[in-house]
């Protein structure tokens, strides 16, 4: 019984409201208000098919809430059928909104022209409701901007937006969408802005915001189109699956970290990898300069999605990377990896790094693989750099014609080129290390007519060496001529000048050779003369002072000499210059100039018994010469004790010991001196013979003070004999004849004495 109650009642509050009416109309309105369309539709037809005693209000309600249901299942046609047959019952109060929405269903199929009259007739009859025309209005607007007339849509909208109805939103965000169309991205965005500040409505504002996000994004405002995002929130956001775009515009924005946030966000609702997101994280990363893990990224990207469209752009990406950080090896390994994804562009950009990594780590595969790949398809410049780079290869393998011939291509085929005259000269130099003398030739006359002058100054430099190494003195001088005239400023212009100047020296035209030495030795910074090396300007320096000192200017070679034994970390100077330097300046009588000579060829490794004699005979003459008794003995005494074999410098050594001890009065050291003299004196030159009178000297009178009479008495003799010096041969005369009167022998000092006349005119 309480059941039966409870329906009763229950039924009775259900019909409230709707006395008189049709159930089937009831039952209709009801599933039409709760979105049951389908459902609605079956009793909305049924309805009307039969609508009874119904009156006509009701059936009009039906009419137009069928219609409303067509046009949500698309259904167009039928809706606008039952608008229409509303729309002909004028005093109906569903004629005039049937109207606004059969222009509606028209303009929902771009059916604008057909709209306009119903929209235009709502919009401006004073008669239609406020809210109706509010309505028509804005549709209005929207008739407008799709019939392309913007003005009228632009006025109309703000019109809308002035009344402040309950279109204003909607107007406004449409209006905006116009401003965006017709690239009025400032007013579009501040509008955006005005809607998302005002708007109460939580759901508009974020719909708002959502449509503010697409217009700044669009106008590439990432920074504005980030705030938008922030007001749409992470929800409104994921709903329109724009989350990574979110992340995207961060990025644009230079925001990696809110970028990164965003990025989370989309990985918790989709778990799943995309690659759309490995891009982002690659990208992120390098933004943050996390250059590995943007590679790991993009690594991760081309193993997991290898068809992906994007992969020829991101192993291009990868590689750019790997150039970054600076591993040469892992850039190659990755190189070799996606080598065939990779489109020609890419190919072309990083070919030539792929091809200077392989040179750096002398990785010849890579080295021949992208060397062959840029000569086929790079530009010329790059094409011939890389052909040069293909012939060094070949010559490190010390494949030696192979490198000049794919040298000597290069300048053939590219003779233009920087890497053409470069490429030349070094054909020459590898084709002479073989057998291909004339392919030698050939490509030395093709670097010395290049466009590279640096190039053609090495090829005359190496023409000129040649020449020298054939004894083509000649030929020499004529190449060195030439570079010296064309390239006063050149790099090698010190050591040019310097061959030239050893070719006239070696002829002997020392005033020829002189000013080239000279000019050797001059370093021009204005001029970036590259300076001599240590050797060449230890020989330029001496070869100019044998010069001098052969055209009788001896001051000024020693001027240019001083410097020489004072350079601490200089190399130490040649056995055969430092002997030079060391007699030169004991004949001008600089002994302590002379002595640092002698004993730095003394230390000198590659010094001979001959060299080490020599230079103990002049510290024992600058000795001598400076009173220091002691040294000289010692180091004239060492000089002959270094050896028992004859050498060009015994005599001298012995010559100057005895001396020495005559001025000591050590009469019998003085004696053995003399005596060791004689012995190992030269007579074929004339400083021997100079020497051995000096000896025979020496010894006559170590004899006279020996008493050892008839000893001095062969001495002097010796000197008449031998000799002929008007002091020292005189002076034998004068002691040989008191020696001979001294022992009664008369007659032969008579003899001596018409000799000494005879021959120096010298009178009793």
């Amino acid at each position: 019984m309480r059941l039966i109650f409870t329906l009763s009642l229950t039924f009775c509050l259900t019909l409230f409201g709707y006395a008189g009416v049709d159930t089937r109309l009831i039952l209709a309105d009801g599933l039409f208000r709760r979105g049951m369309t389908e459902h609605a539709i079956a009793e909305y037809e049924a309805f009307l098919k039969n609508p009874g005693t119904t009156s006509g209000k009701e059936v009009e309600s039906a009419q137009f809430n069928l219609a409303e249901c067509y046009e949500h299942l698309g259904q167009h046609q039928p809706a606008r059928t039952l608008y229409a047959e509303v729309m002909k019952k004028p005093r109906s109060e569903y004629a005039e909104a049937a109207k606004l929405r059969l222009a509606i269903s028209l303009l929902s199929t771009q059916q604008a022209n057909e709209a306009l009259p119903y929209l235009e007739t709502l919009a401006f009859n004073t008669k239609t409701s406020t809210k109706l025309q509010e309505a028509a209005r804005y549709r209005l607007a929207l008739c407008y901007e799709q019939l392309n007339r913007l003005k009228d849509a632009e006025s109309l909208y703000k019109v809308v937006i002035k009344q402040a109805g309950d279109y204003v939103t909607d107007a406004r965000l449409s209006y905006a969408a116009l401003l965006v169309k017709t690239n009025r991205m400032d007013e579009a965005l501040q509008l955006y802005r005005t809607i998302i500040t005002t708007e109460p409505d939580a759901n508009r504002k974020q719909n708002a915001a959502l449509t503010a996000f697409l217009a700044a994004y669009q106008a590439k405002a990432y920074t504005e189109a980030i705030r938008f995002a922030q007001v749409a929130g992470e929800k409104g956001m994921a709903e329109q699956q724009l989350l990574l775009a979110v992340a995207w515009t961060a990025l644009y924005a230079k925001l990696p970290e809110e970028a990164r946030v965003w990025l989370a966000a989309d990985k918790v609702r989709h778990p799943k990898q995309t690659p759309e997101r490995l891009l982002l994280e690659g990208a992120i990363a390098s933004a943050v300069g996390n250059t590995l893990d943007a590679i790991a990224a993009y690594e991760r990207f081309l193993s997991e999605f290898p068809q992906h469209p994007q992969v020829p752009a991101i192993a291009e990406t990868m590689l750019s990377l790997r150039v970054k950080i600076g591993d040469p090896e892992a850039f190659l390994e990755a190189y070799g990896r996606v080598a065939t994804v990779l489109s020609e562009q890419a190919h072309m950009a990083l070919m030539w790094h792929r091809l200077e990594t392989a040179v750096q780590i002398s990785n010849a595969e890579h080295i021949r693989a992208s060397a062959t790949w840029l000569i086929q398809n790079a530009r010329p410049e790059q094409a011939a750099e890389a052909s040069y780079r293909l012939g060094m290869l070949e010559y490190k393998e010390k494949n030696y014609l192979l490198a000049g011939e794919t040298w000597l291509r290069t300048a053939e085929t590219w003779p233009t080129m920087p890497s053409a005259g470069r490429a030349a000269f070094a054909a020459a130099c590898a084709l002479r290390q073989t057998e291909a003398t004339e392919r030698a030739e050939y490509a030395l006359g093709l670097a010395l007519t290049s466009n590279d002058e640096a190039i053609v100054q090495e090829a005359l430099l190496l023409r000129a060496q040649e020449a020298l190494s054939e004894q083509d003195a000649n030929g020499a001088g004529g190449t060195l001529d030439e570079y010296l005239t064309r390239f006063p400023k050149g790099k090698s212009f010190a050591e040019v000048a310097y061959l030239r100047g050893l070719i006239f020296f070696n002829e002997q035209d020392f005033h020829a050779a002189i000013p080239l030495f000279r000019t050797a030795l001059q370093v021009d910074g204005q001029n970036h003369q590259t300076p001599l090396g240590h050797a060449r300007k230890i020989d330029a320096t001496m070869r100019q002072a044998q010069a001098l000192h052969s055209l009788g200017q001896d001051d000024e070679a020693a001027l240019l000499l001083q410097p020489l034994l004072g350079m601490k970390d200089a190399e130490p100077l040649a056995p055969s210059y430092l002997r030079w330097l060391a007699e030169f300046r004991a004949m001008r009588l600089e002994w302590g100039e002379a002595t640092l000579a002698a004993r730095a060829l003394l230390n000198q490794p590659n010094a001979t018994l001959a060299d080490k004699v020599l230079a103990q005979t002049l510290i024992g003459r600058a000795a001598k010469a400076q009173g220091q008794t002691a040294t000289a003995i010692s180091a004239y005494e060492t000089a002959l004790s270094l050896s028992h074999e004859k050498t060009a410098y015994d005599t001298t050594a012995a010559v100057g010991l005895g001396e020495v001890y005559l001025s000591e009065k050590t009469y019998q050291k003085a004696h053995e001196a003399f005596t060791l003299a004689i012995e190992r004196a030269d007579m074929e030159s004339l400083e021997g013979r100079t020497l051995l009178a000096q000896a025979y000297s020496g010894l006559a009178e170590a004899c006279k003070n020996l008493n050892l009479n008839a000893e001095a008495l062969r001495a002097n003799m010796s000197l008449i004999i031998f000799f002929d010096d008007k002091t020292v041969v005189v002076k034998a005369f004068e002691e040989a004849i008191r020696l001979l009167e001294a022992e009664g022998r008369n007659r032969e000092a008579e003899r001596l004495k018409q000799e000494l006349n005879e021959r120096y005119g010298q009178k009793d």
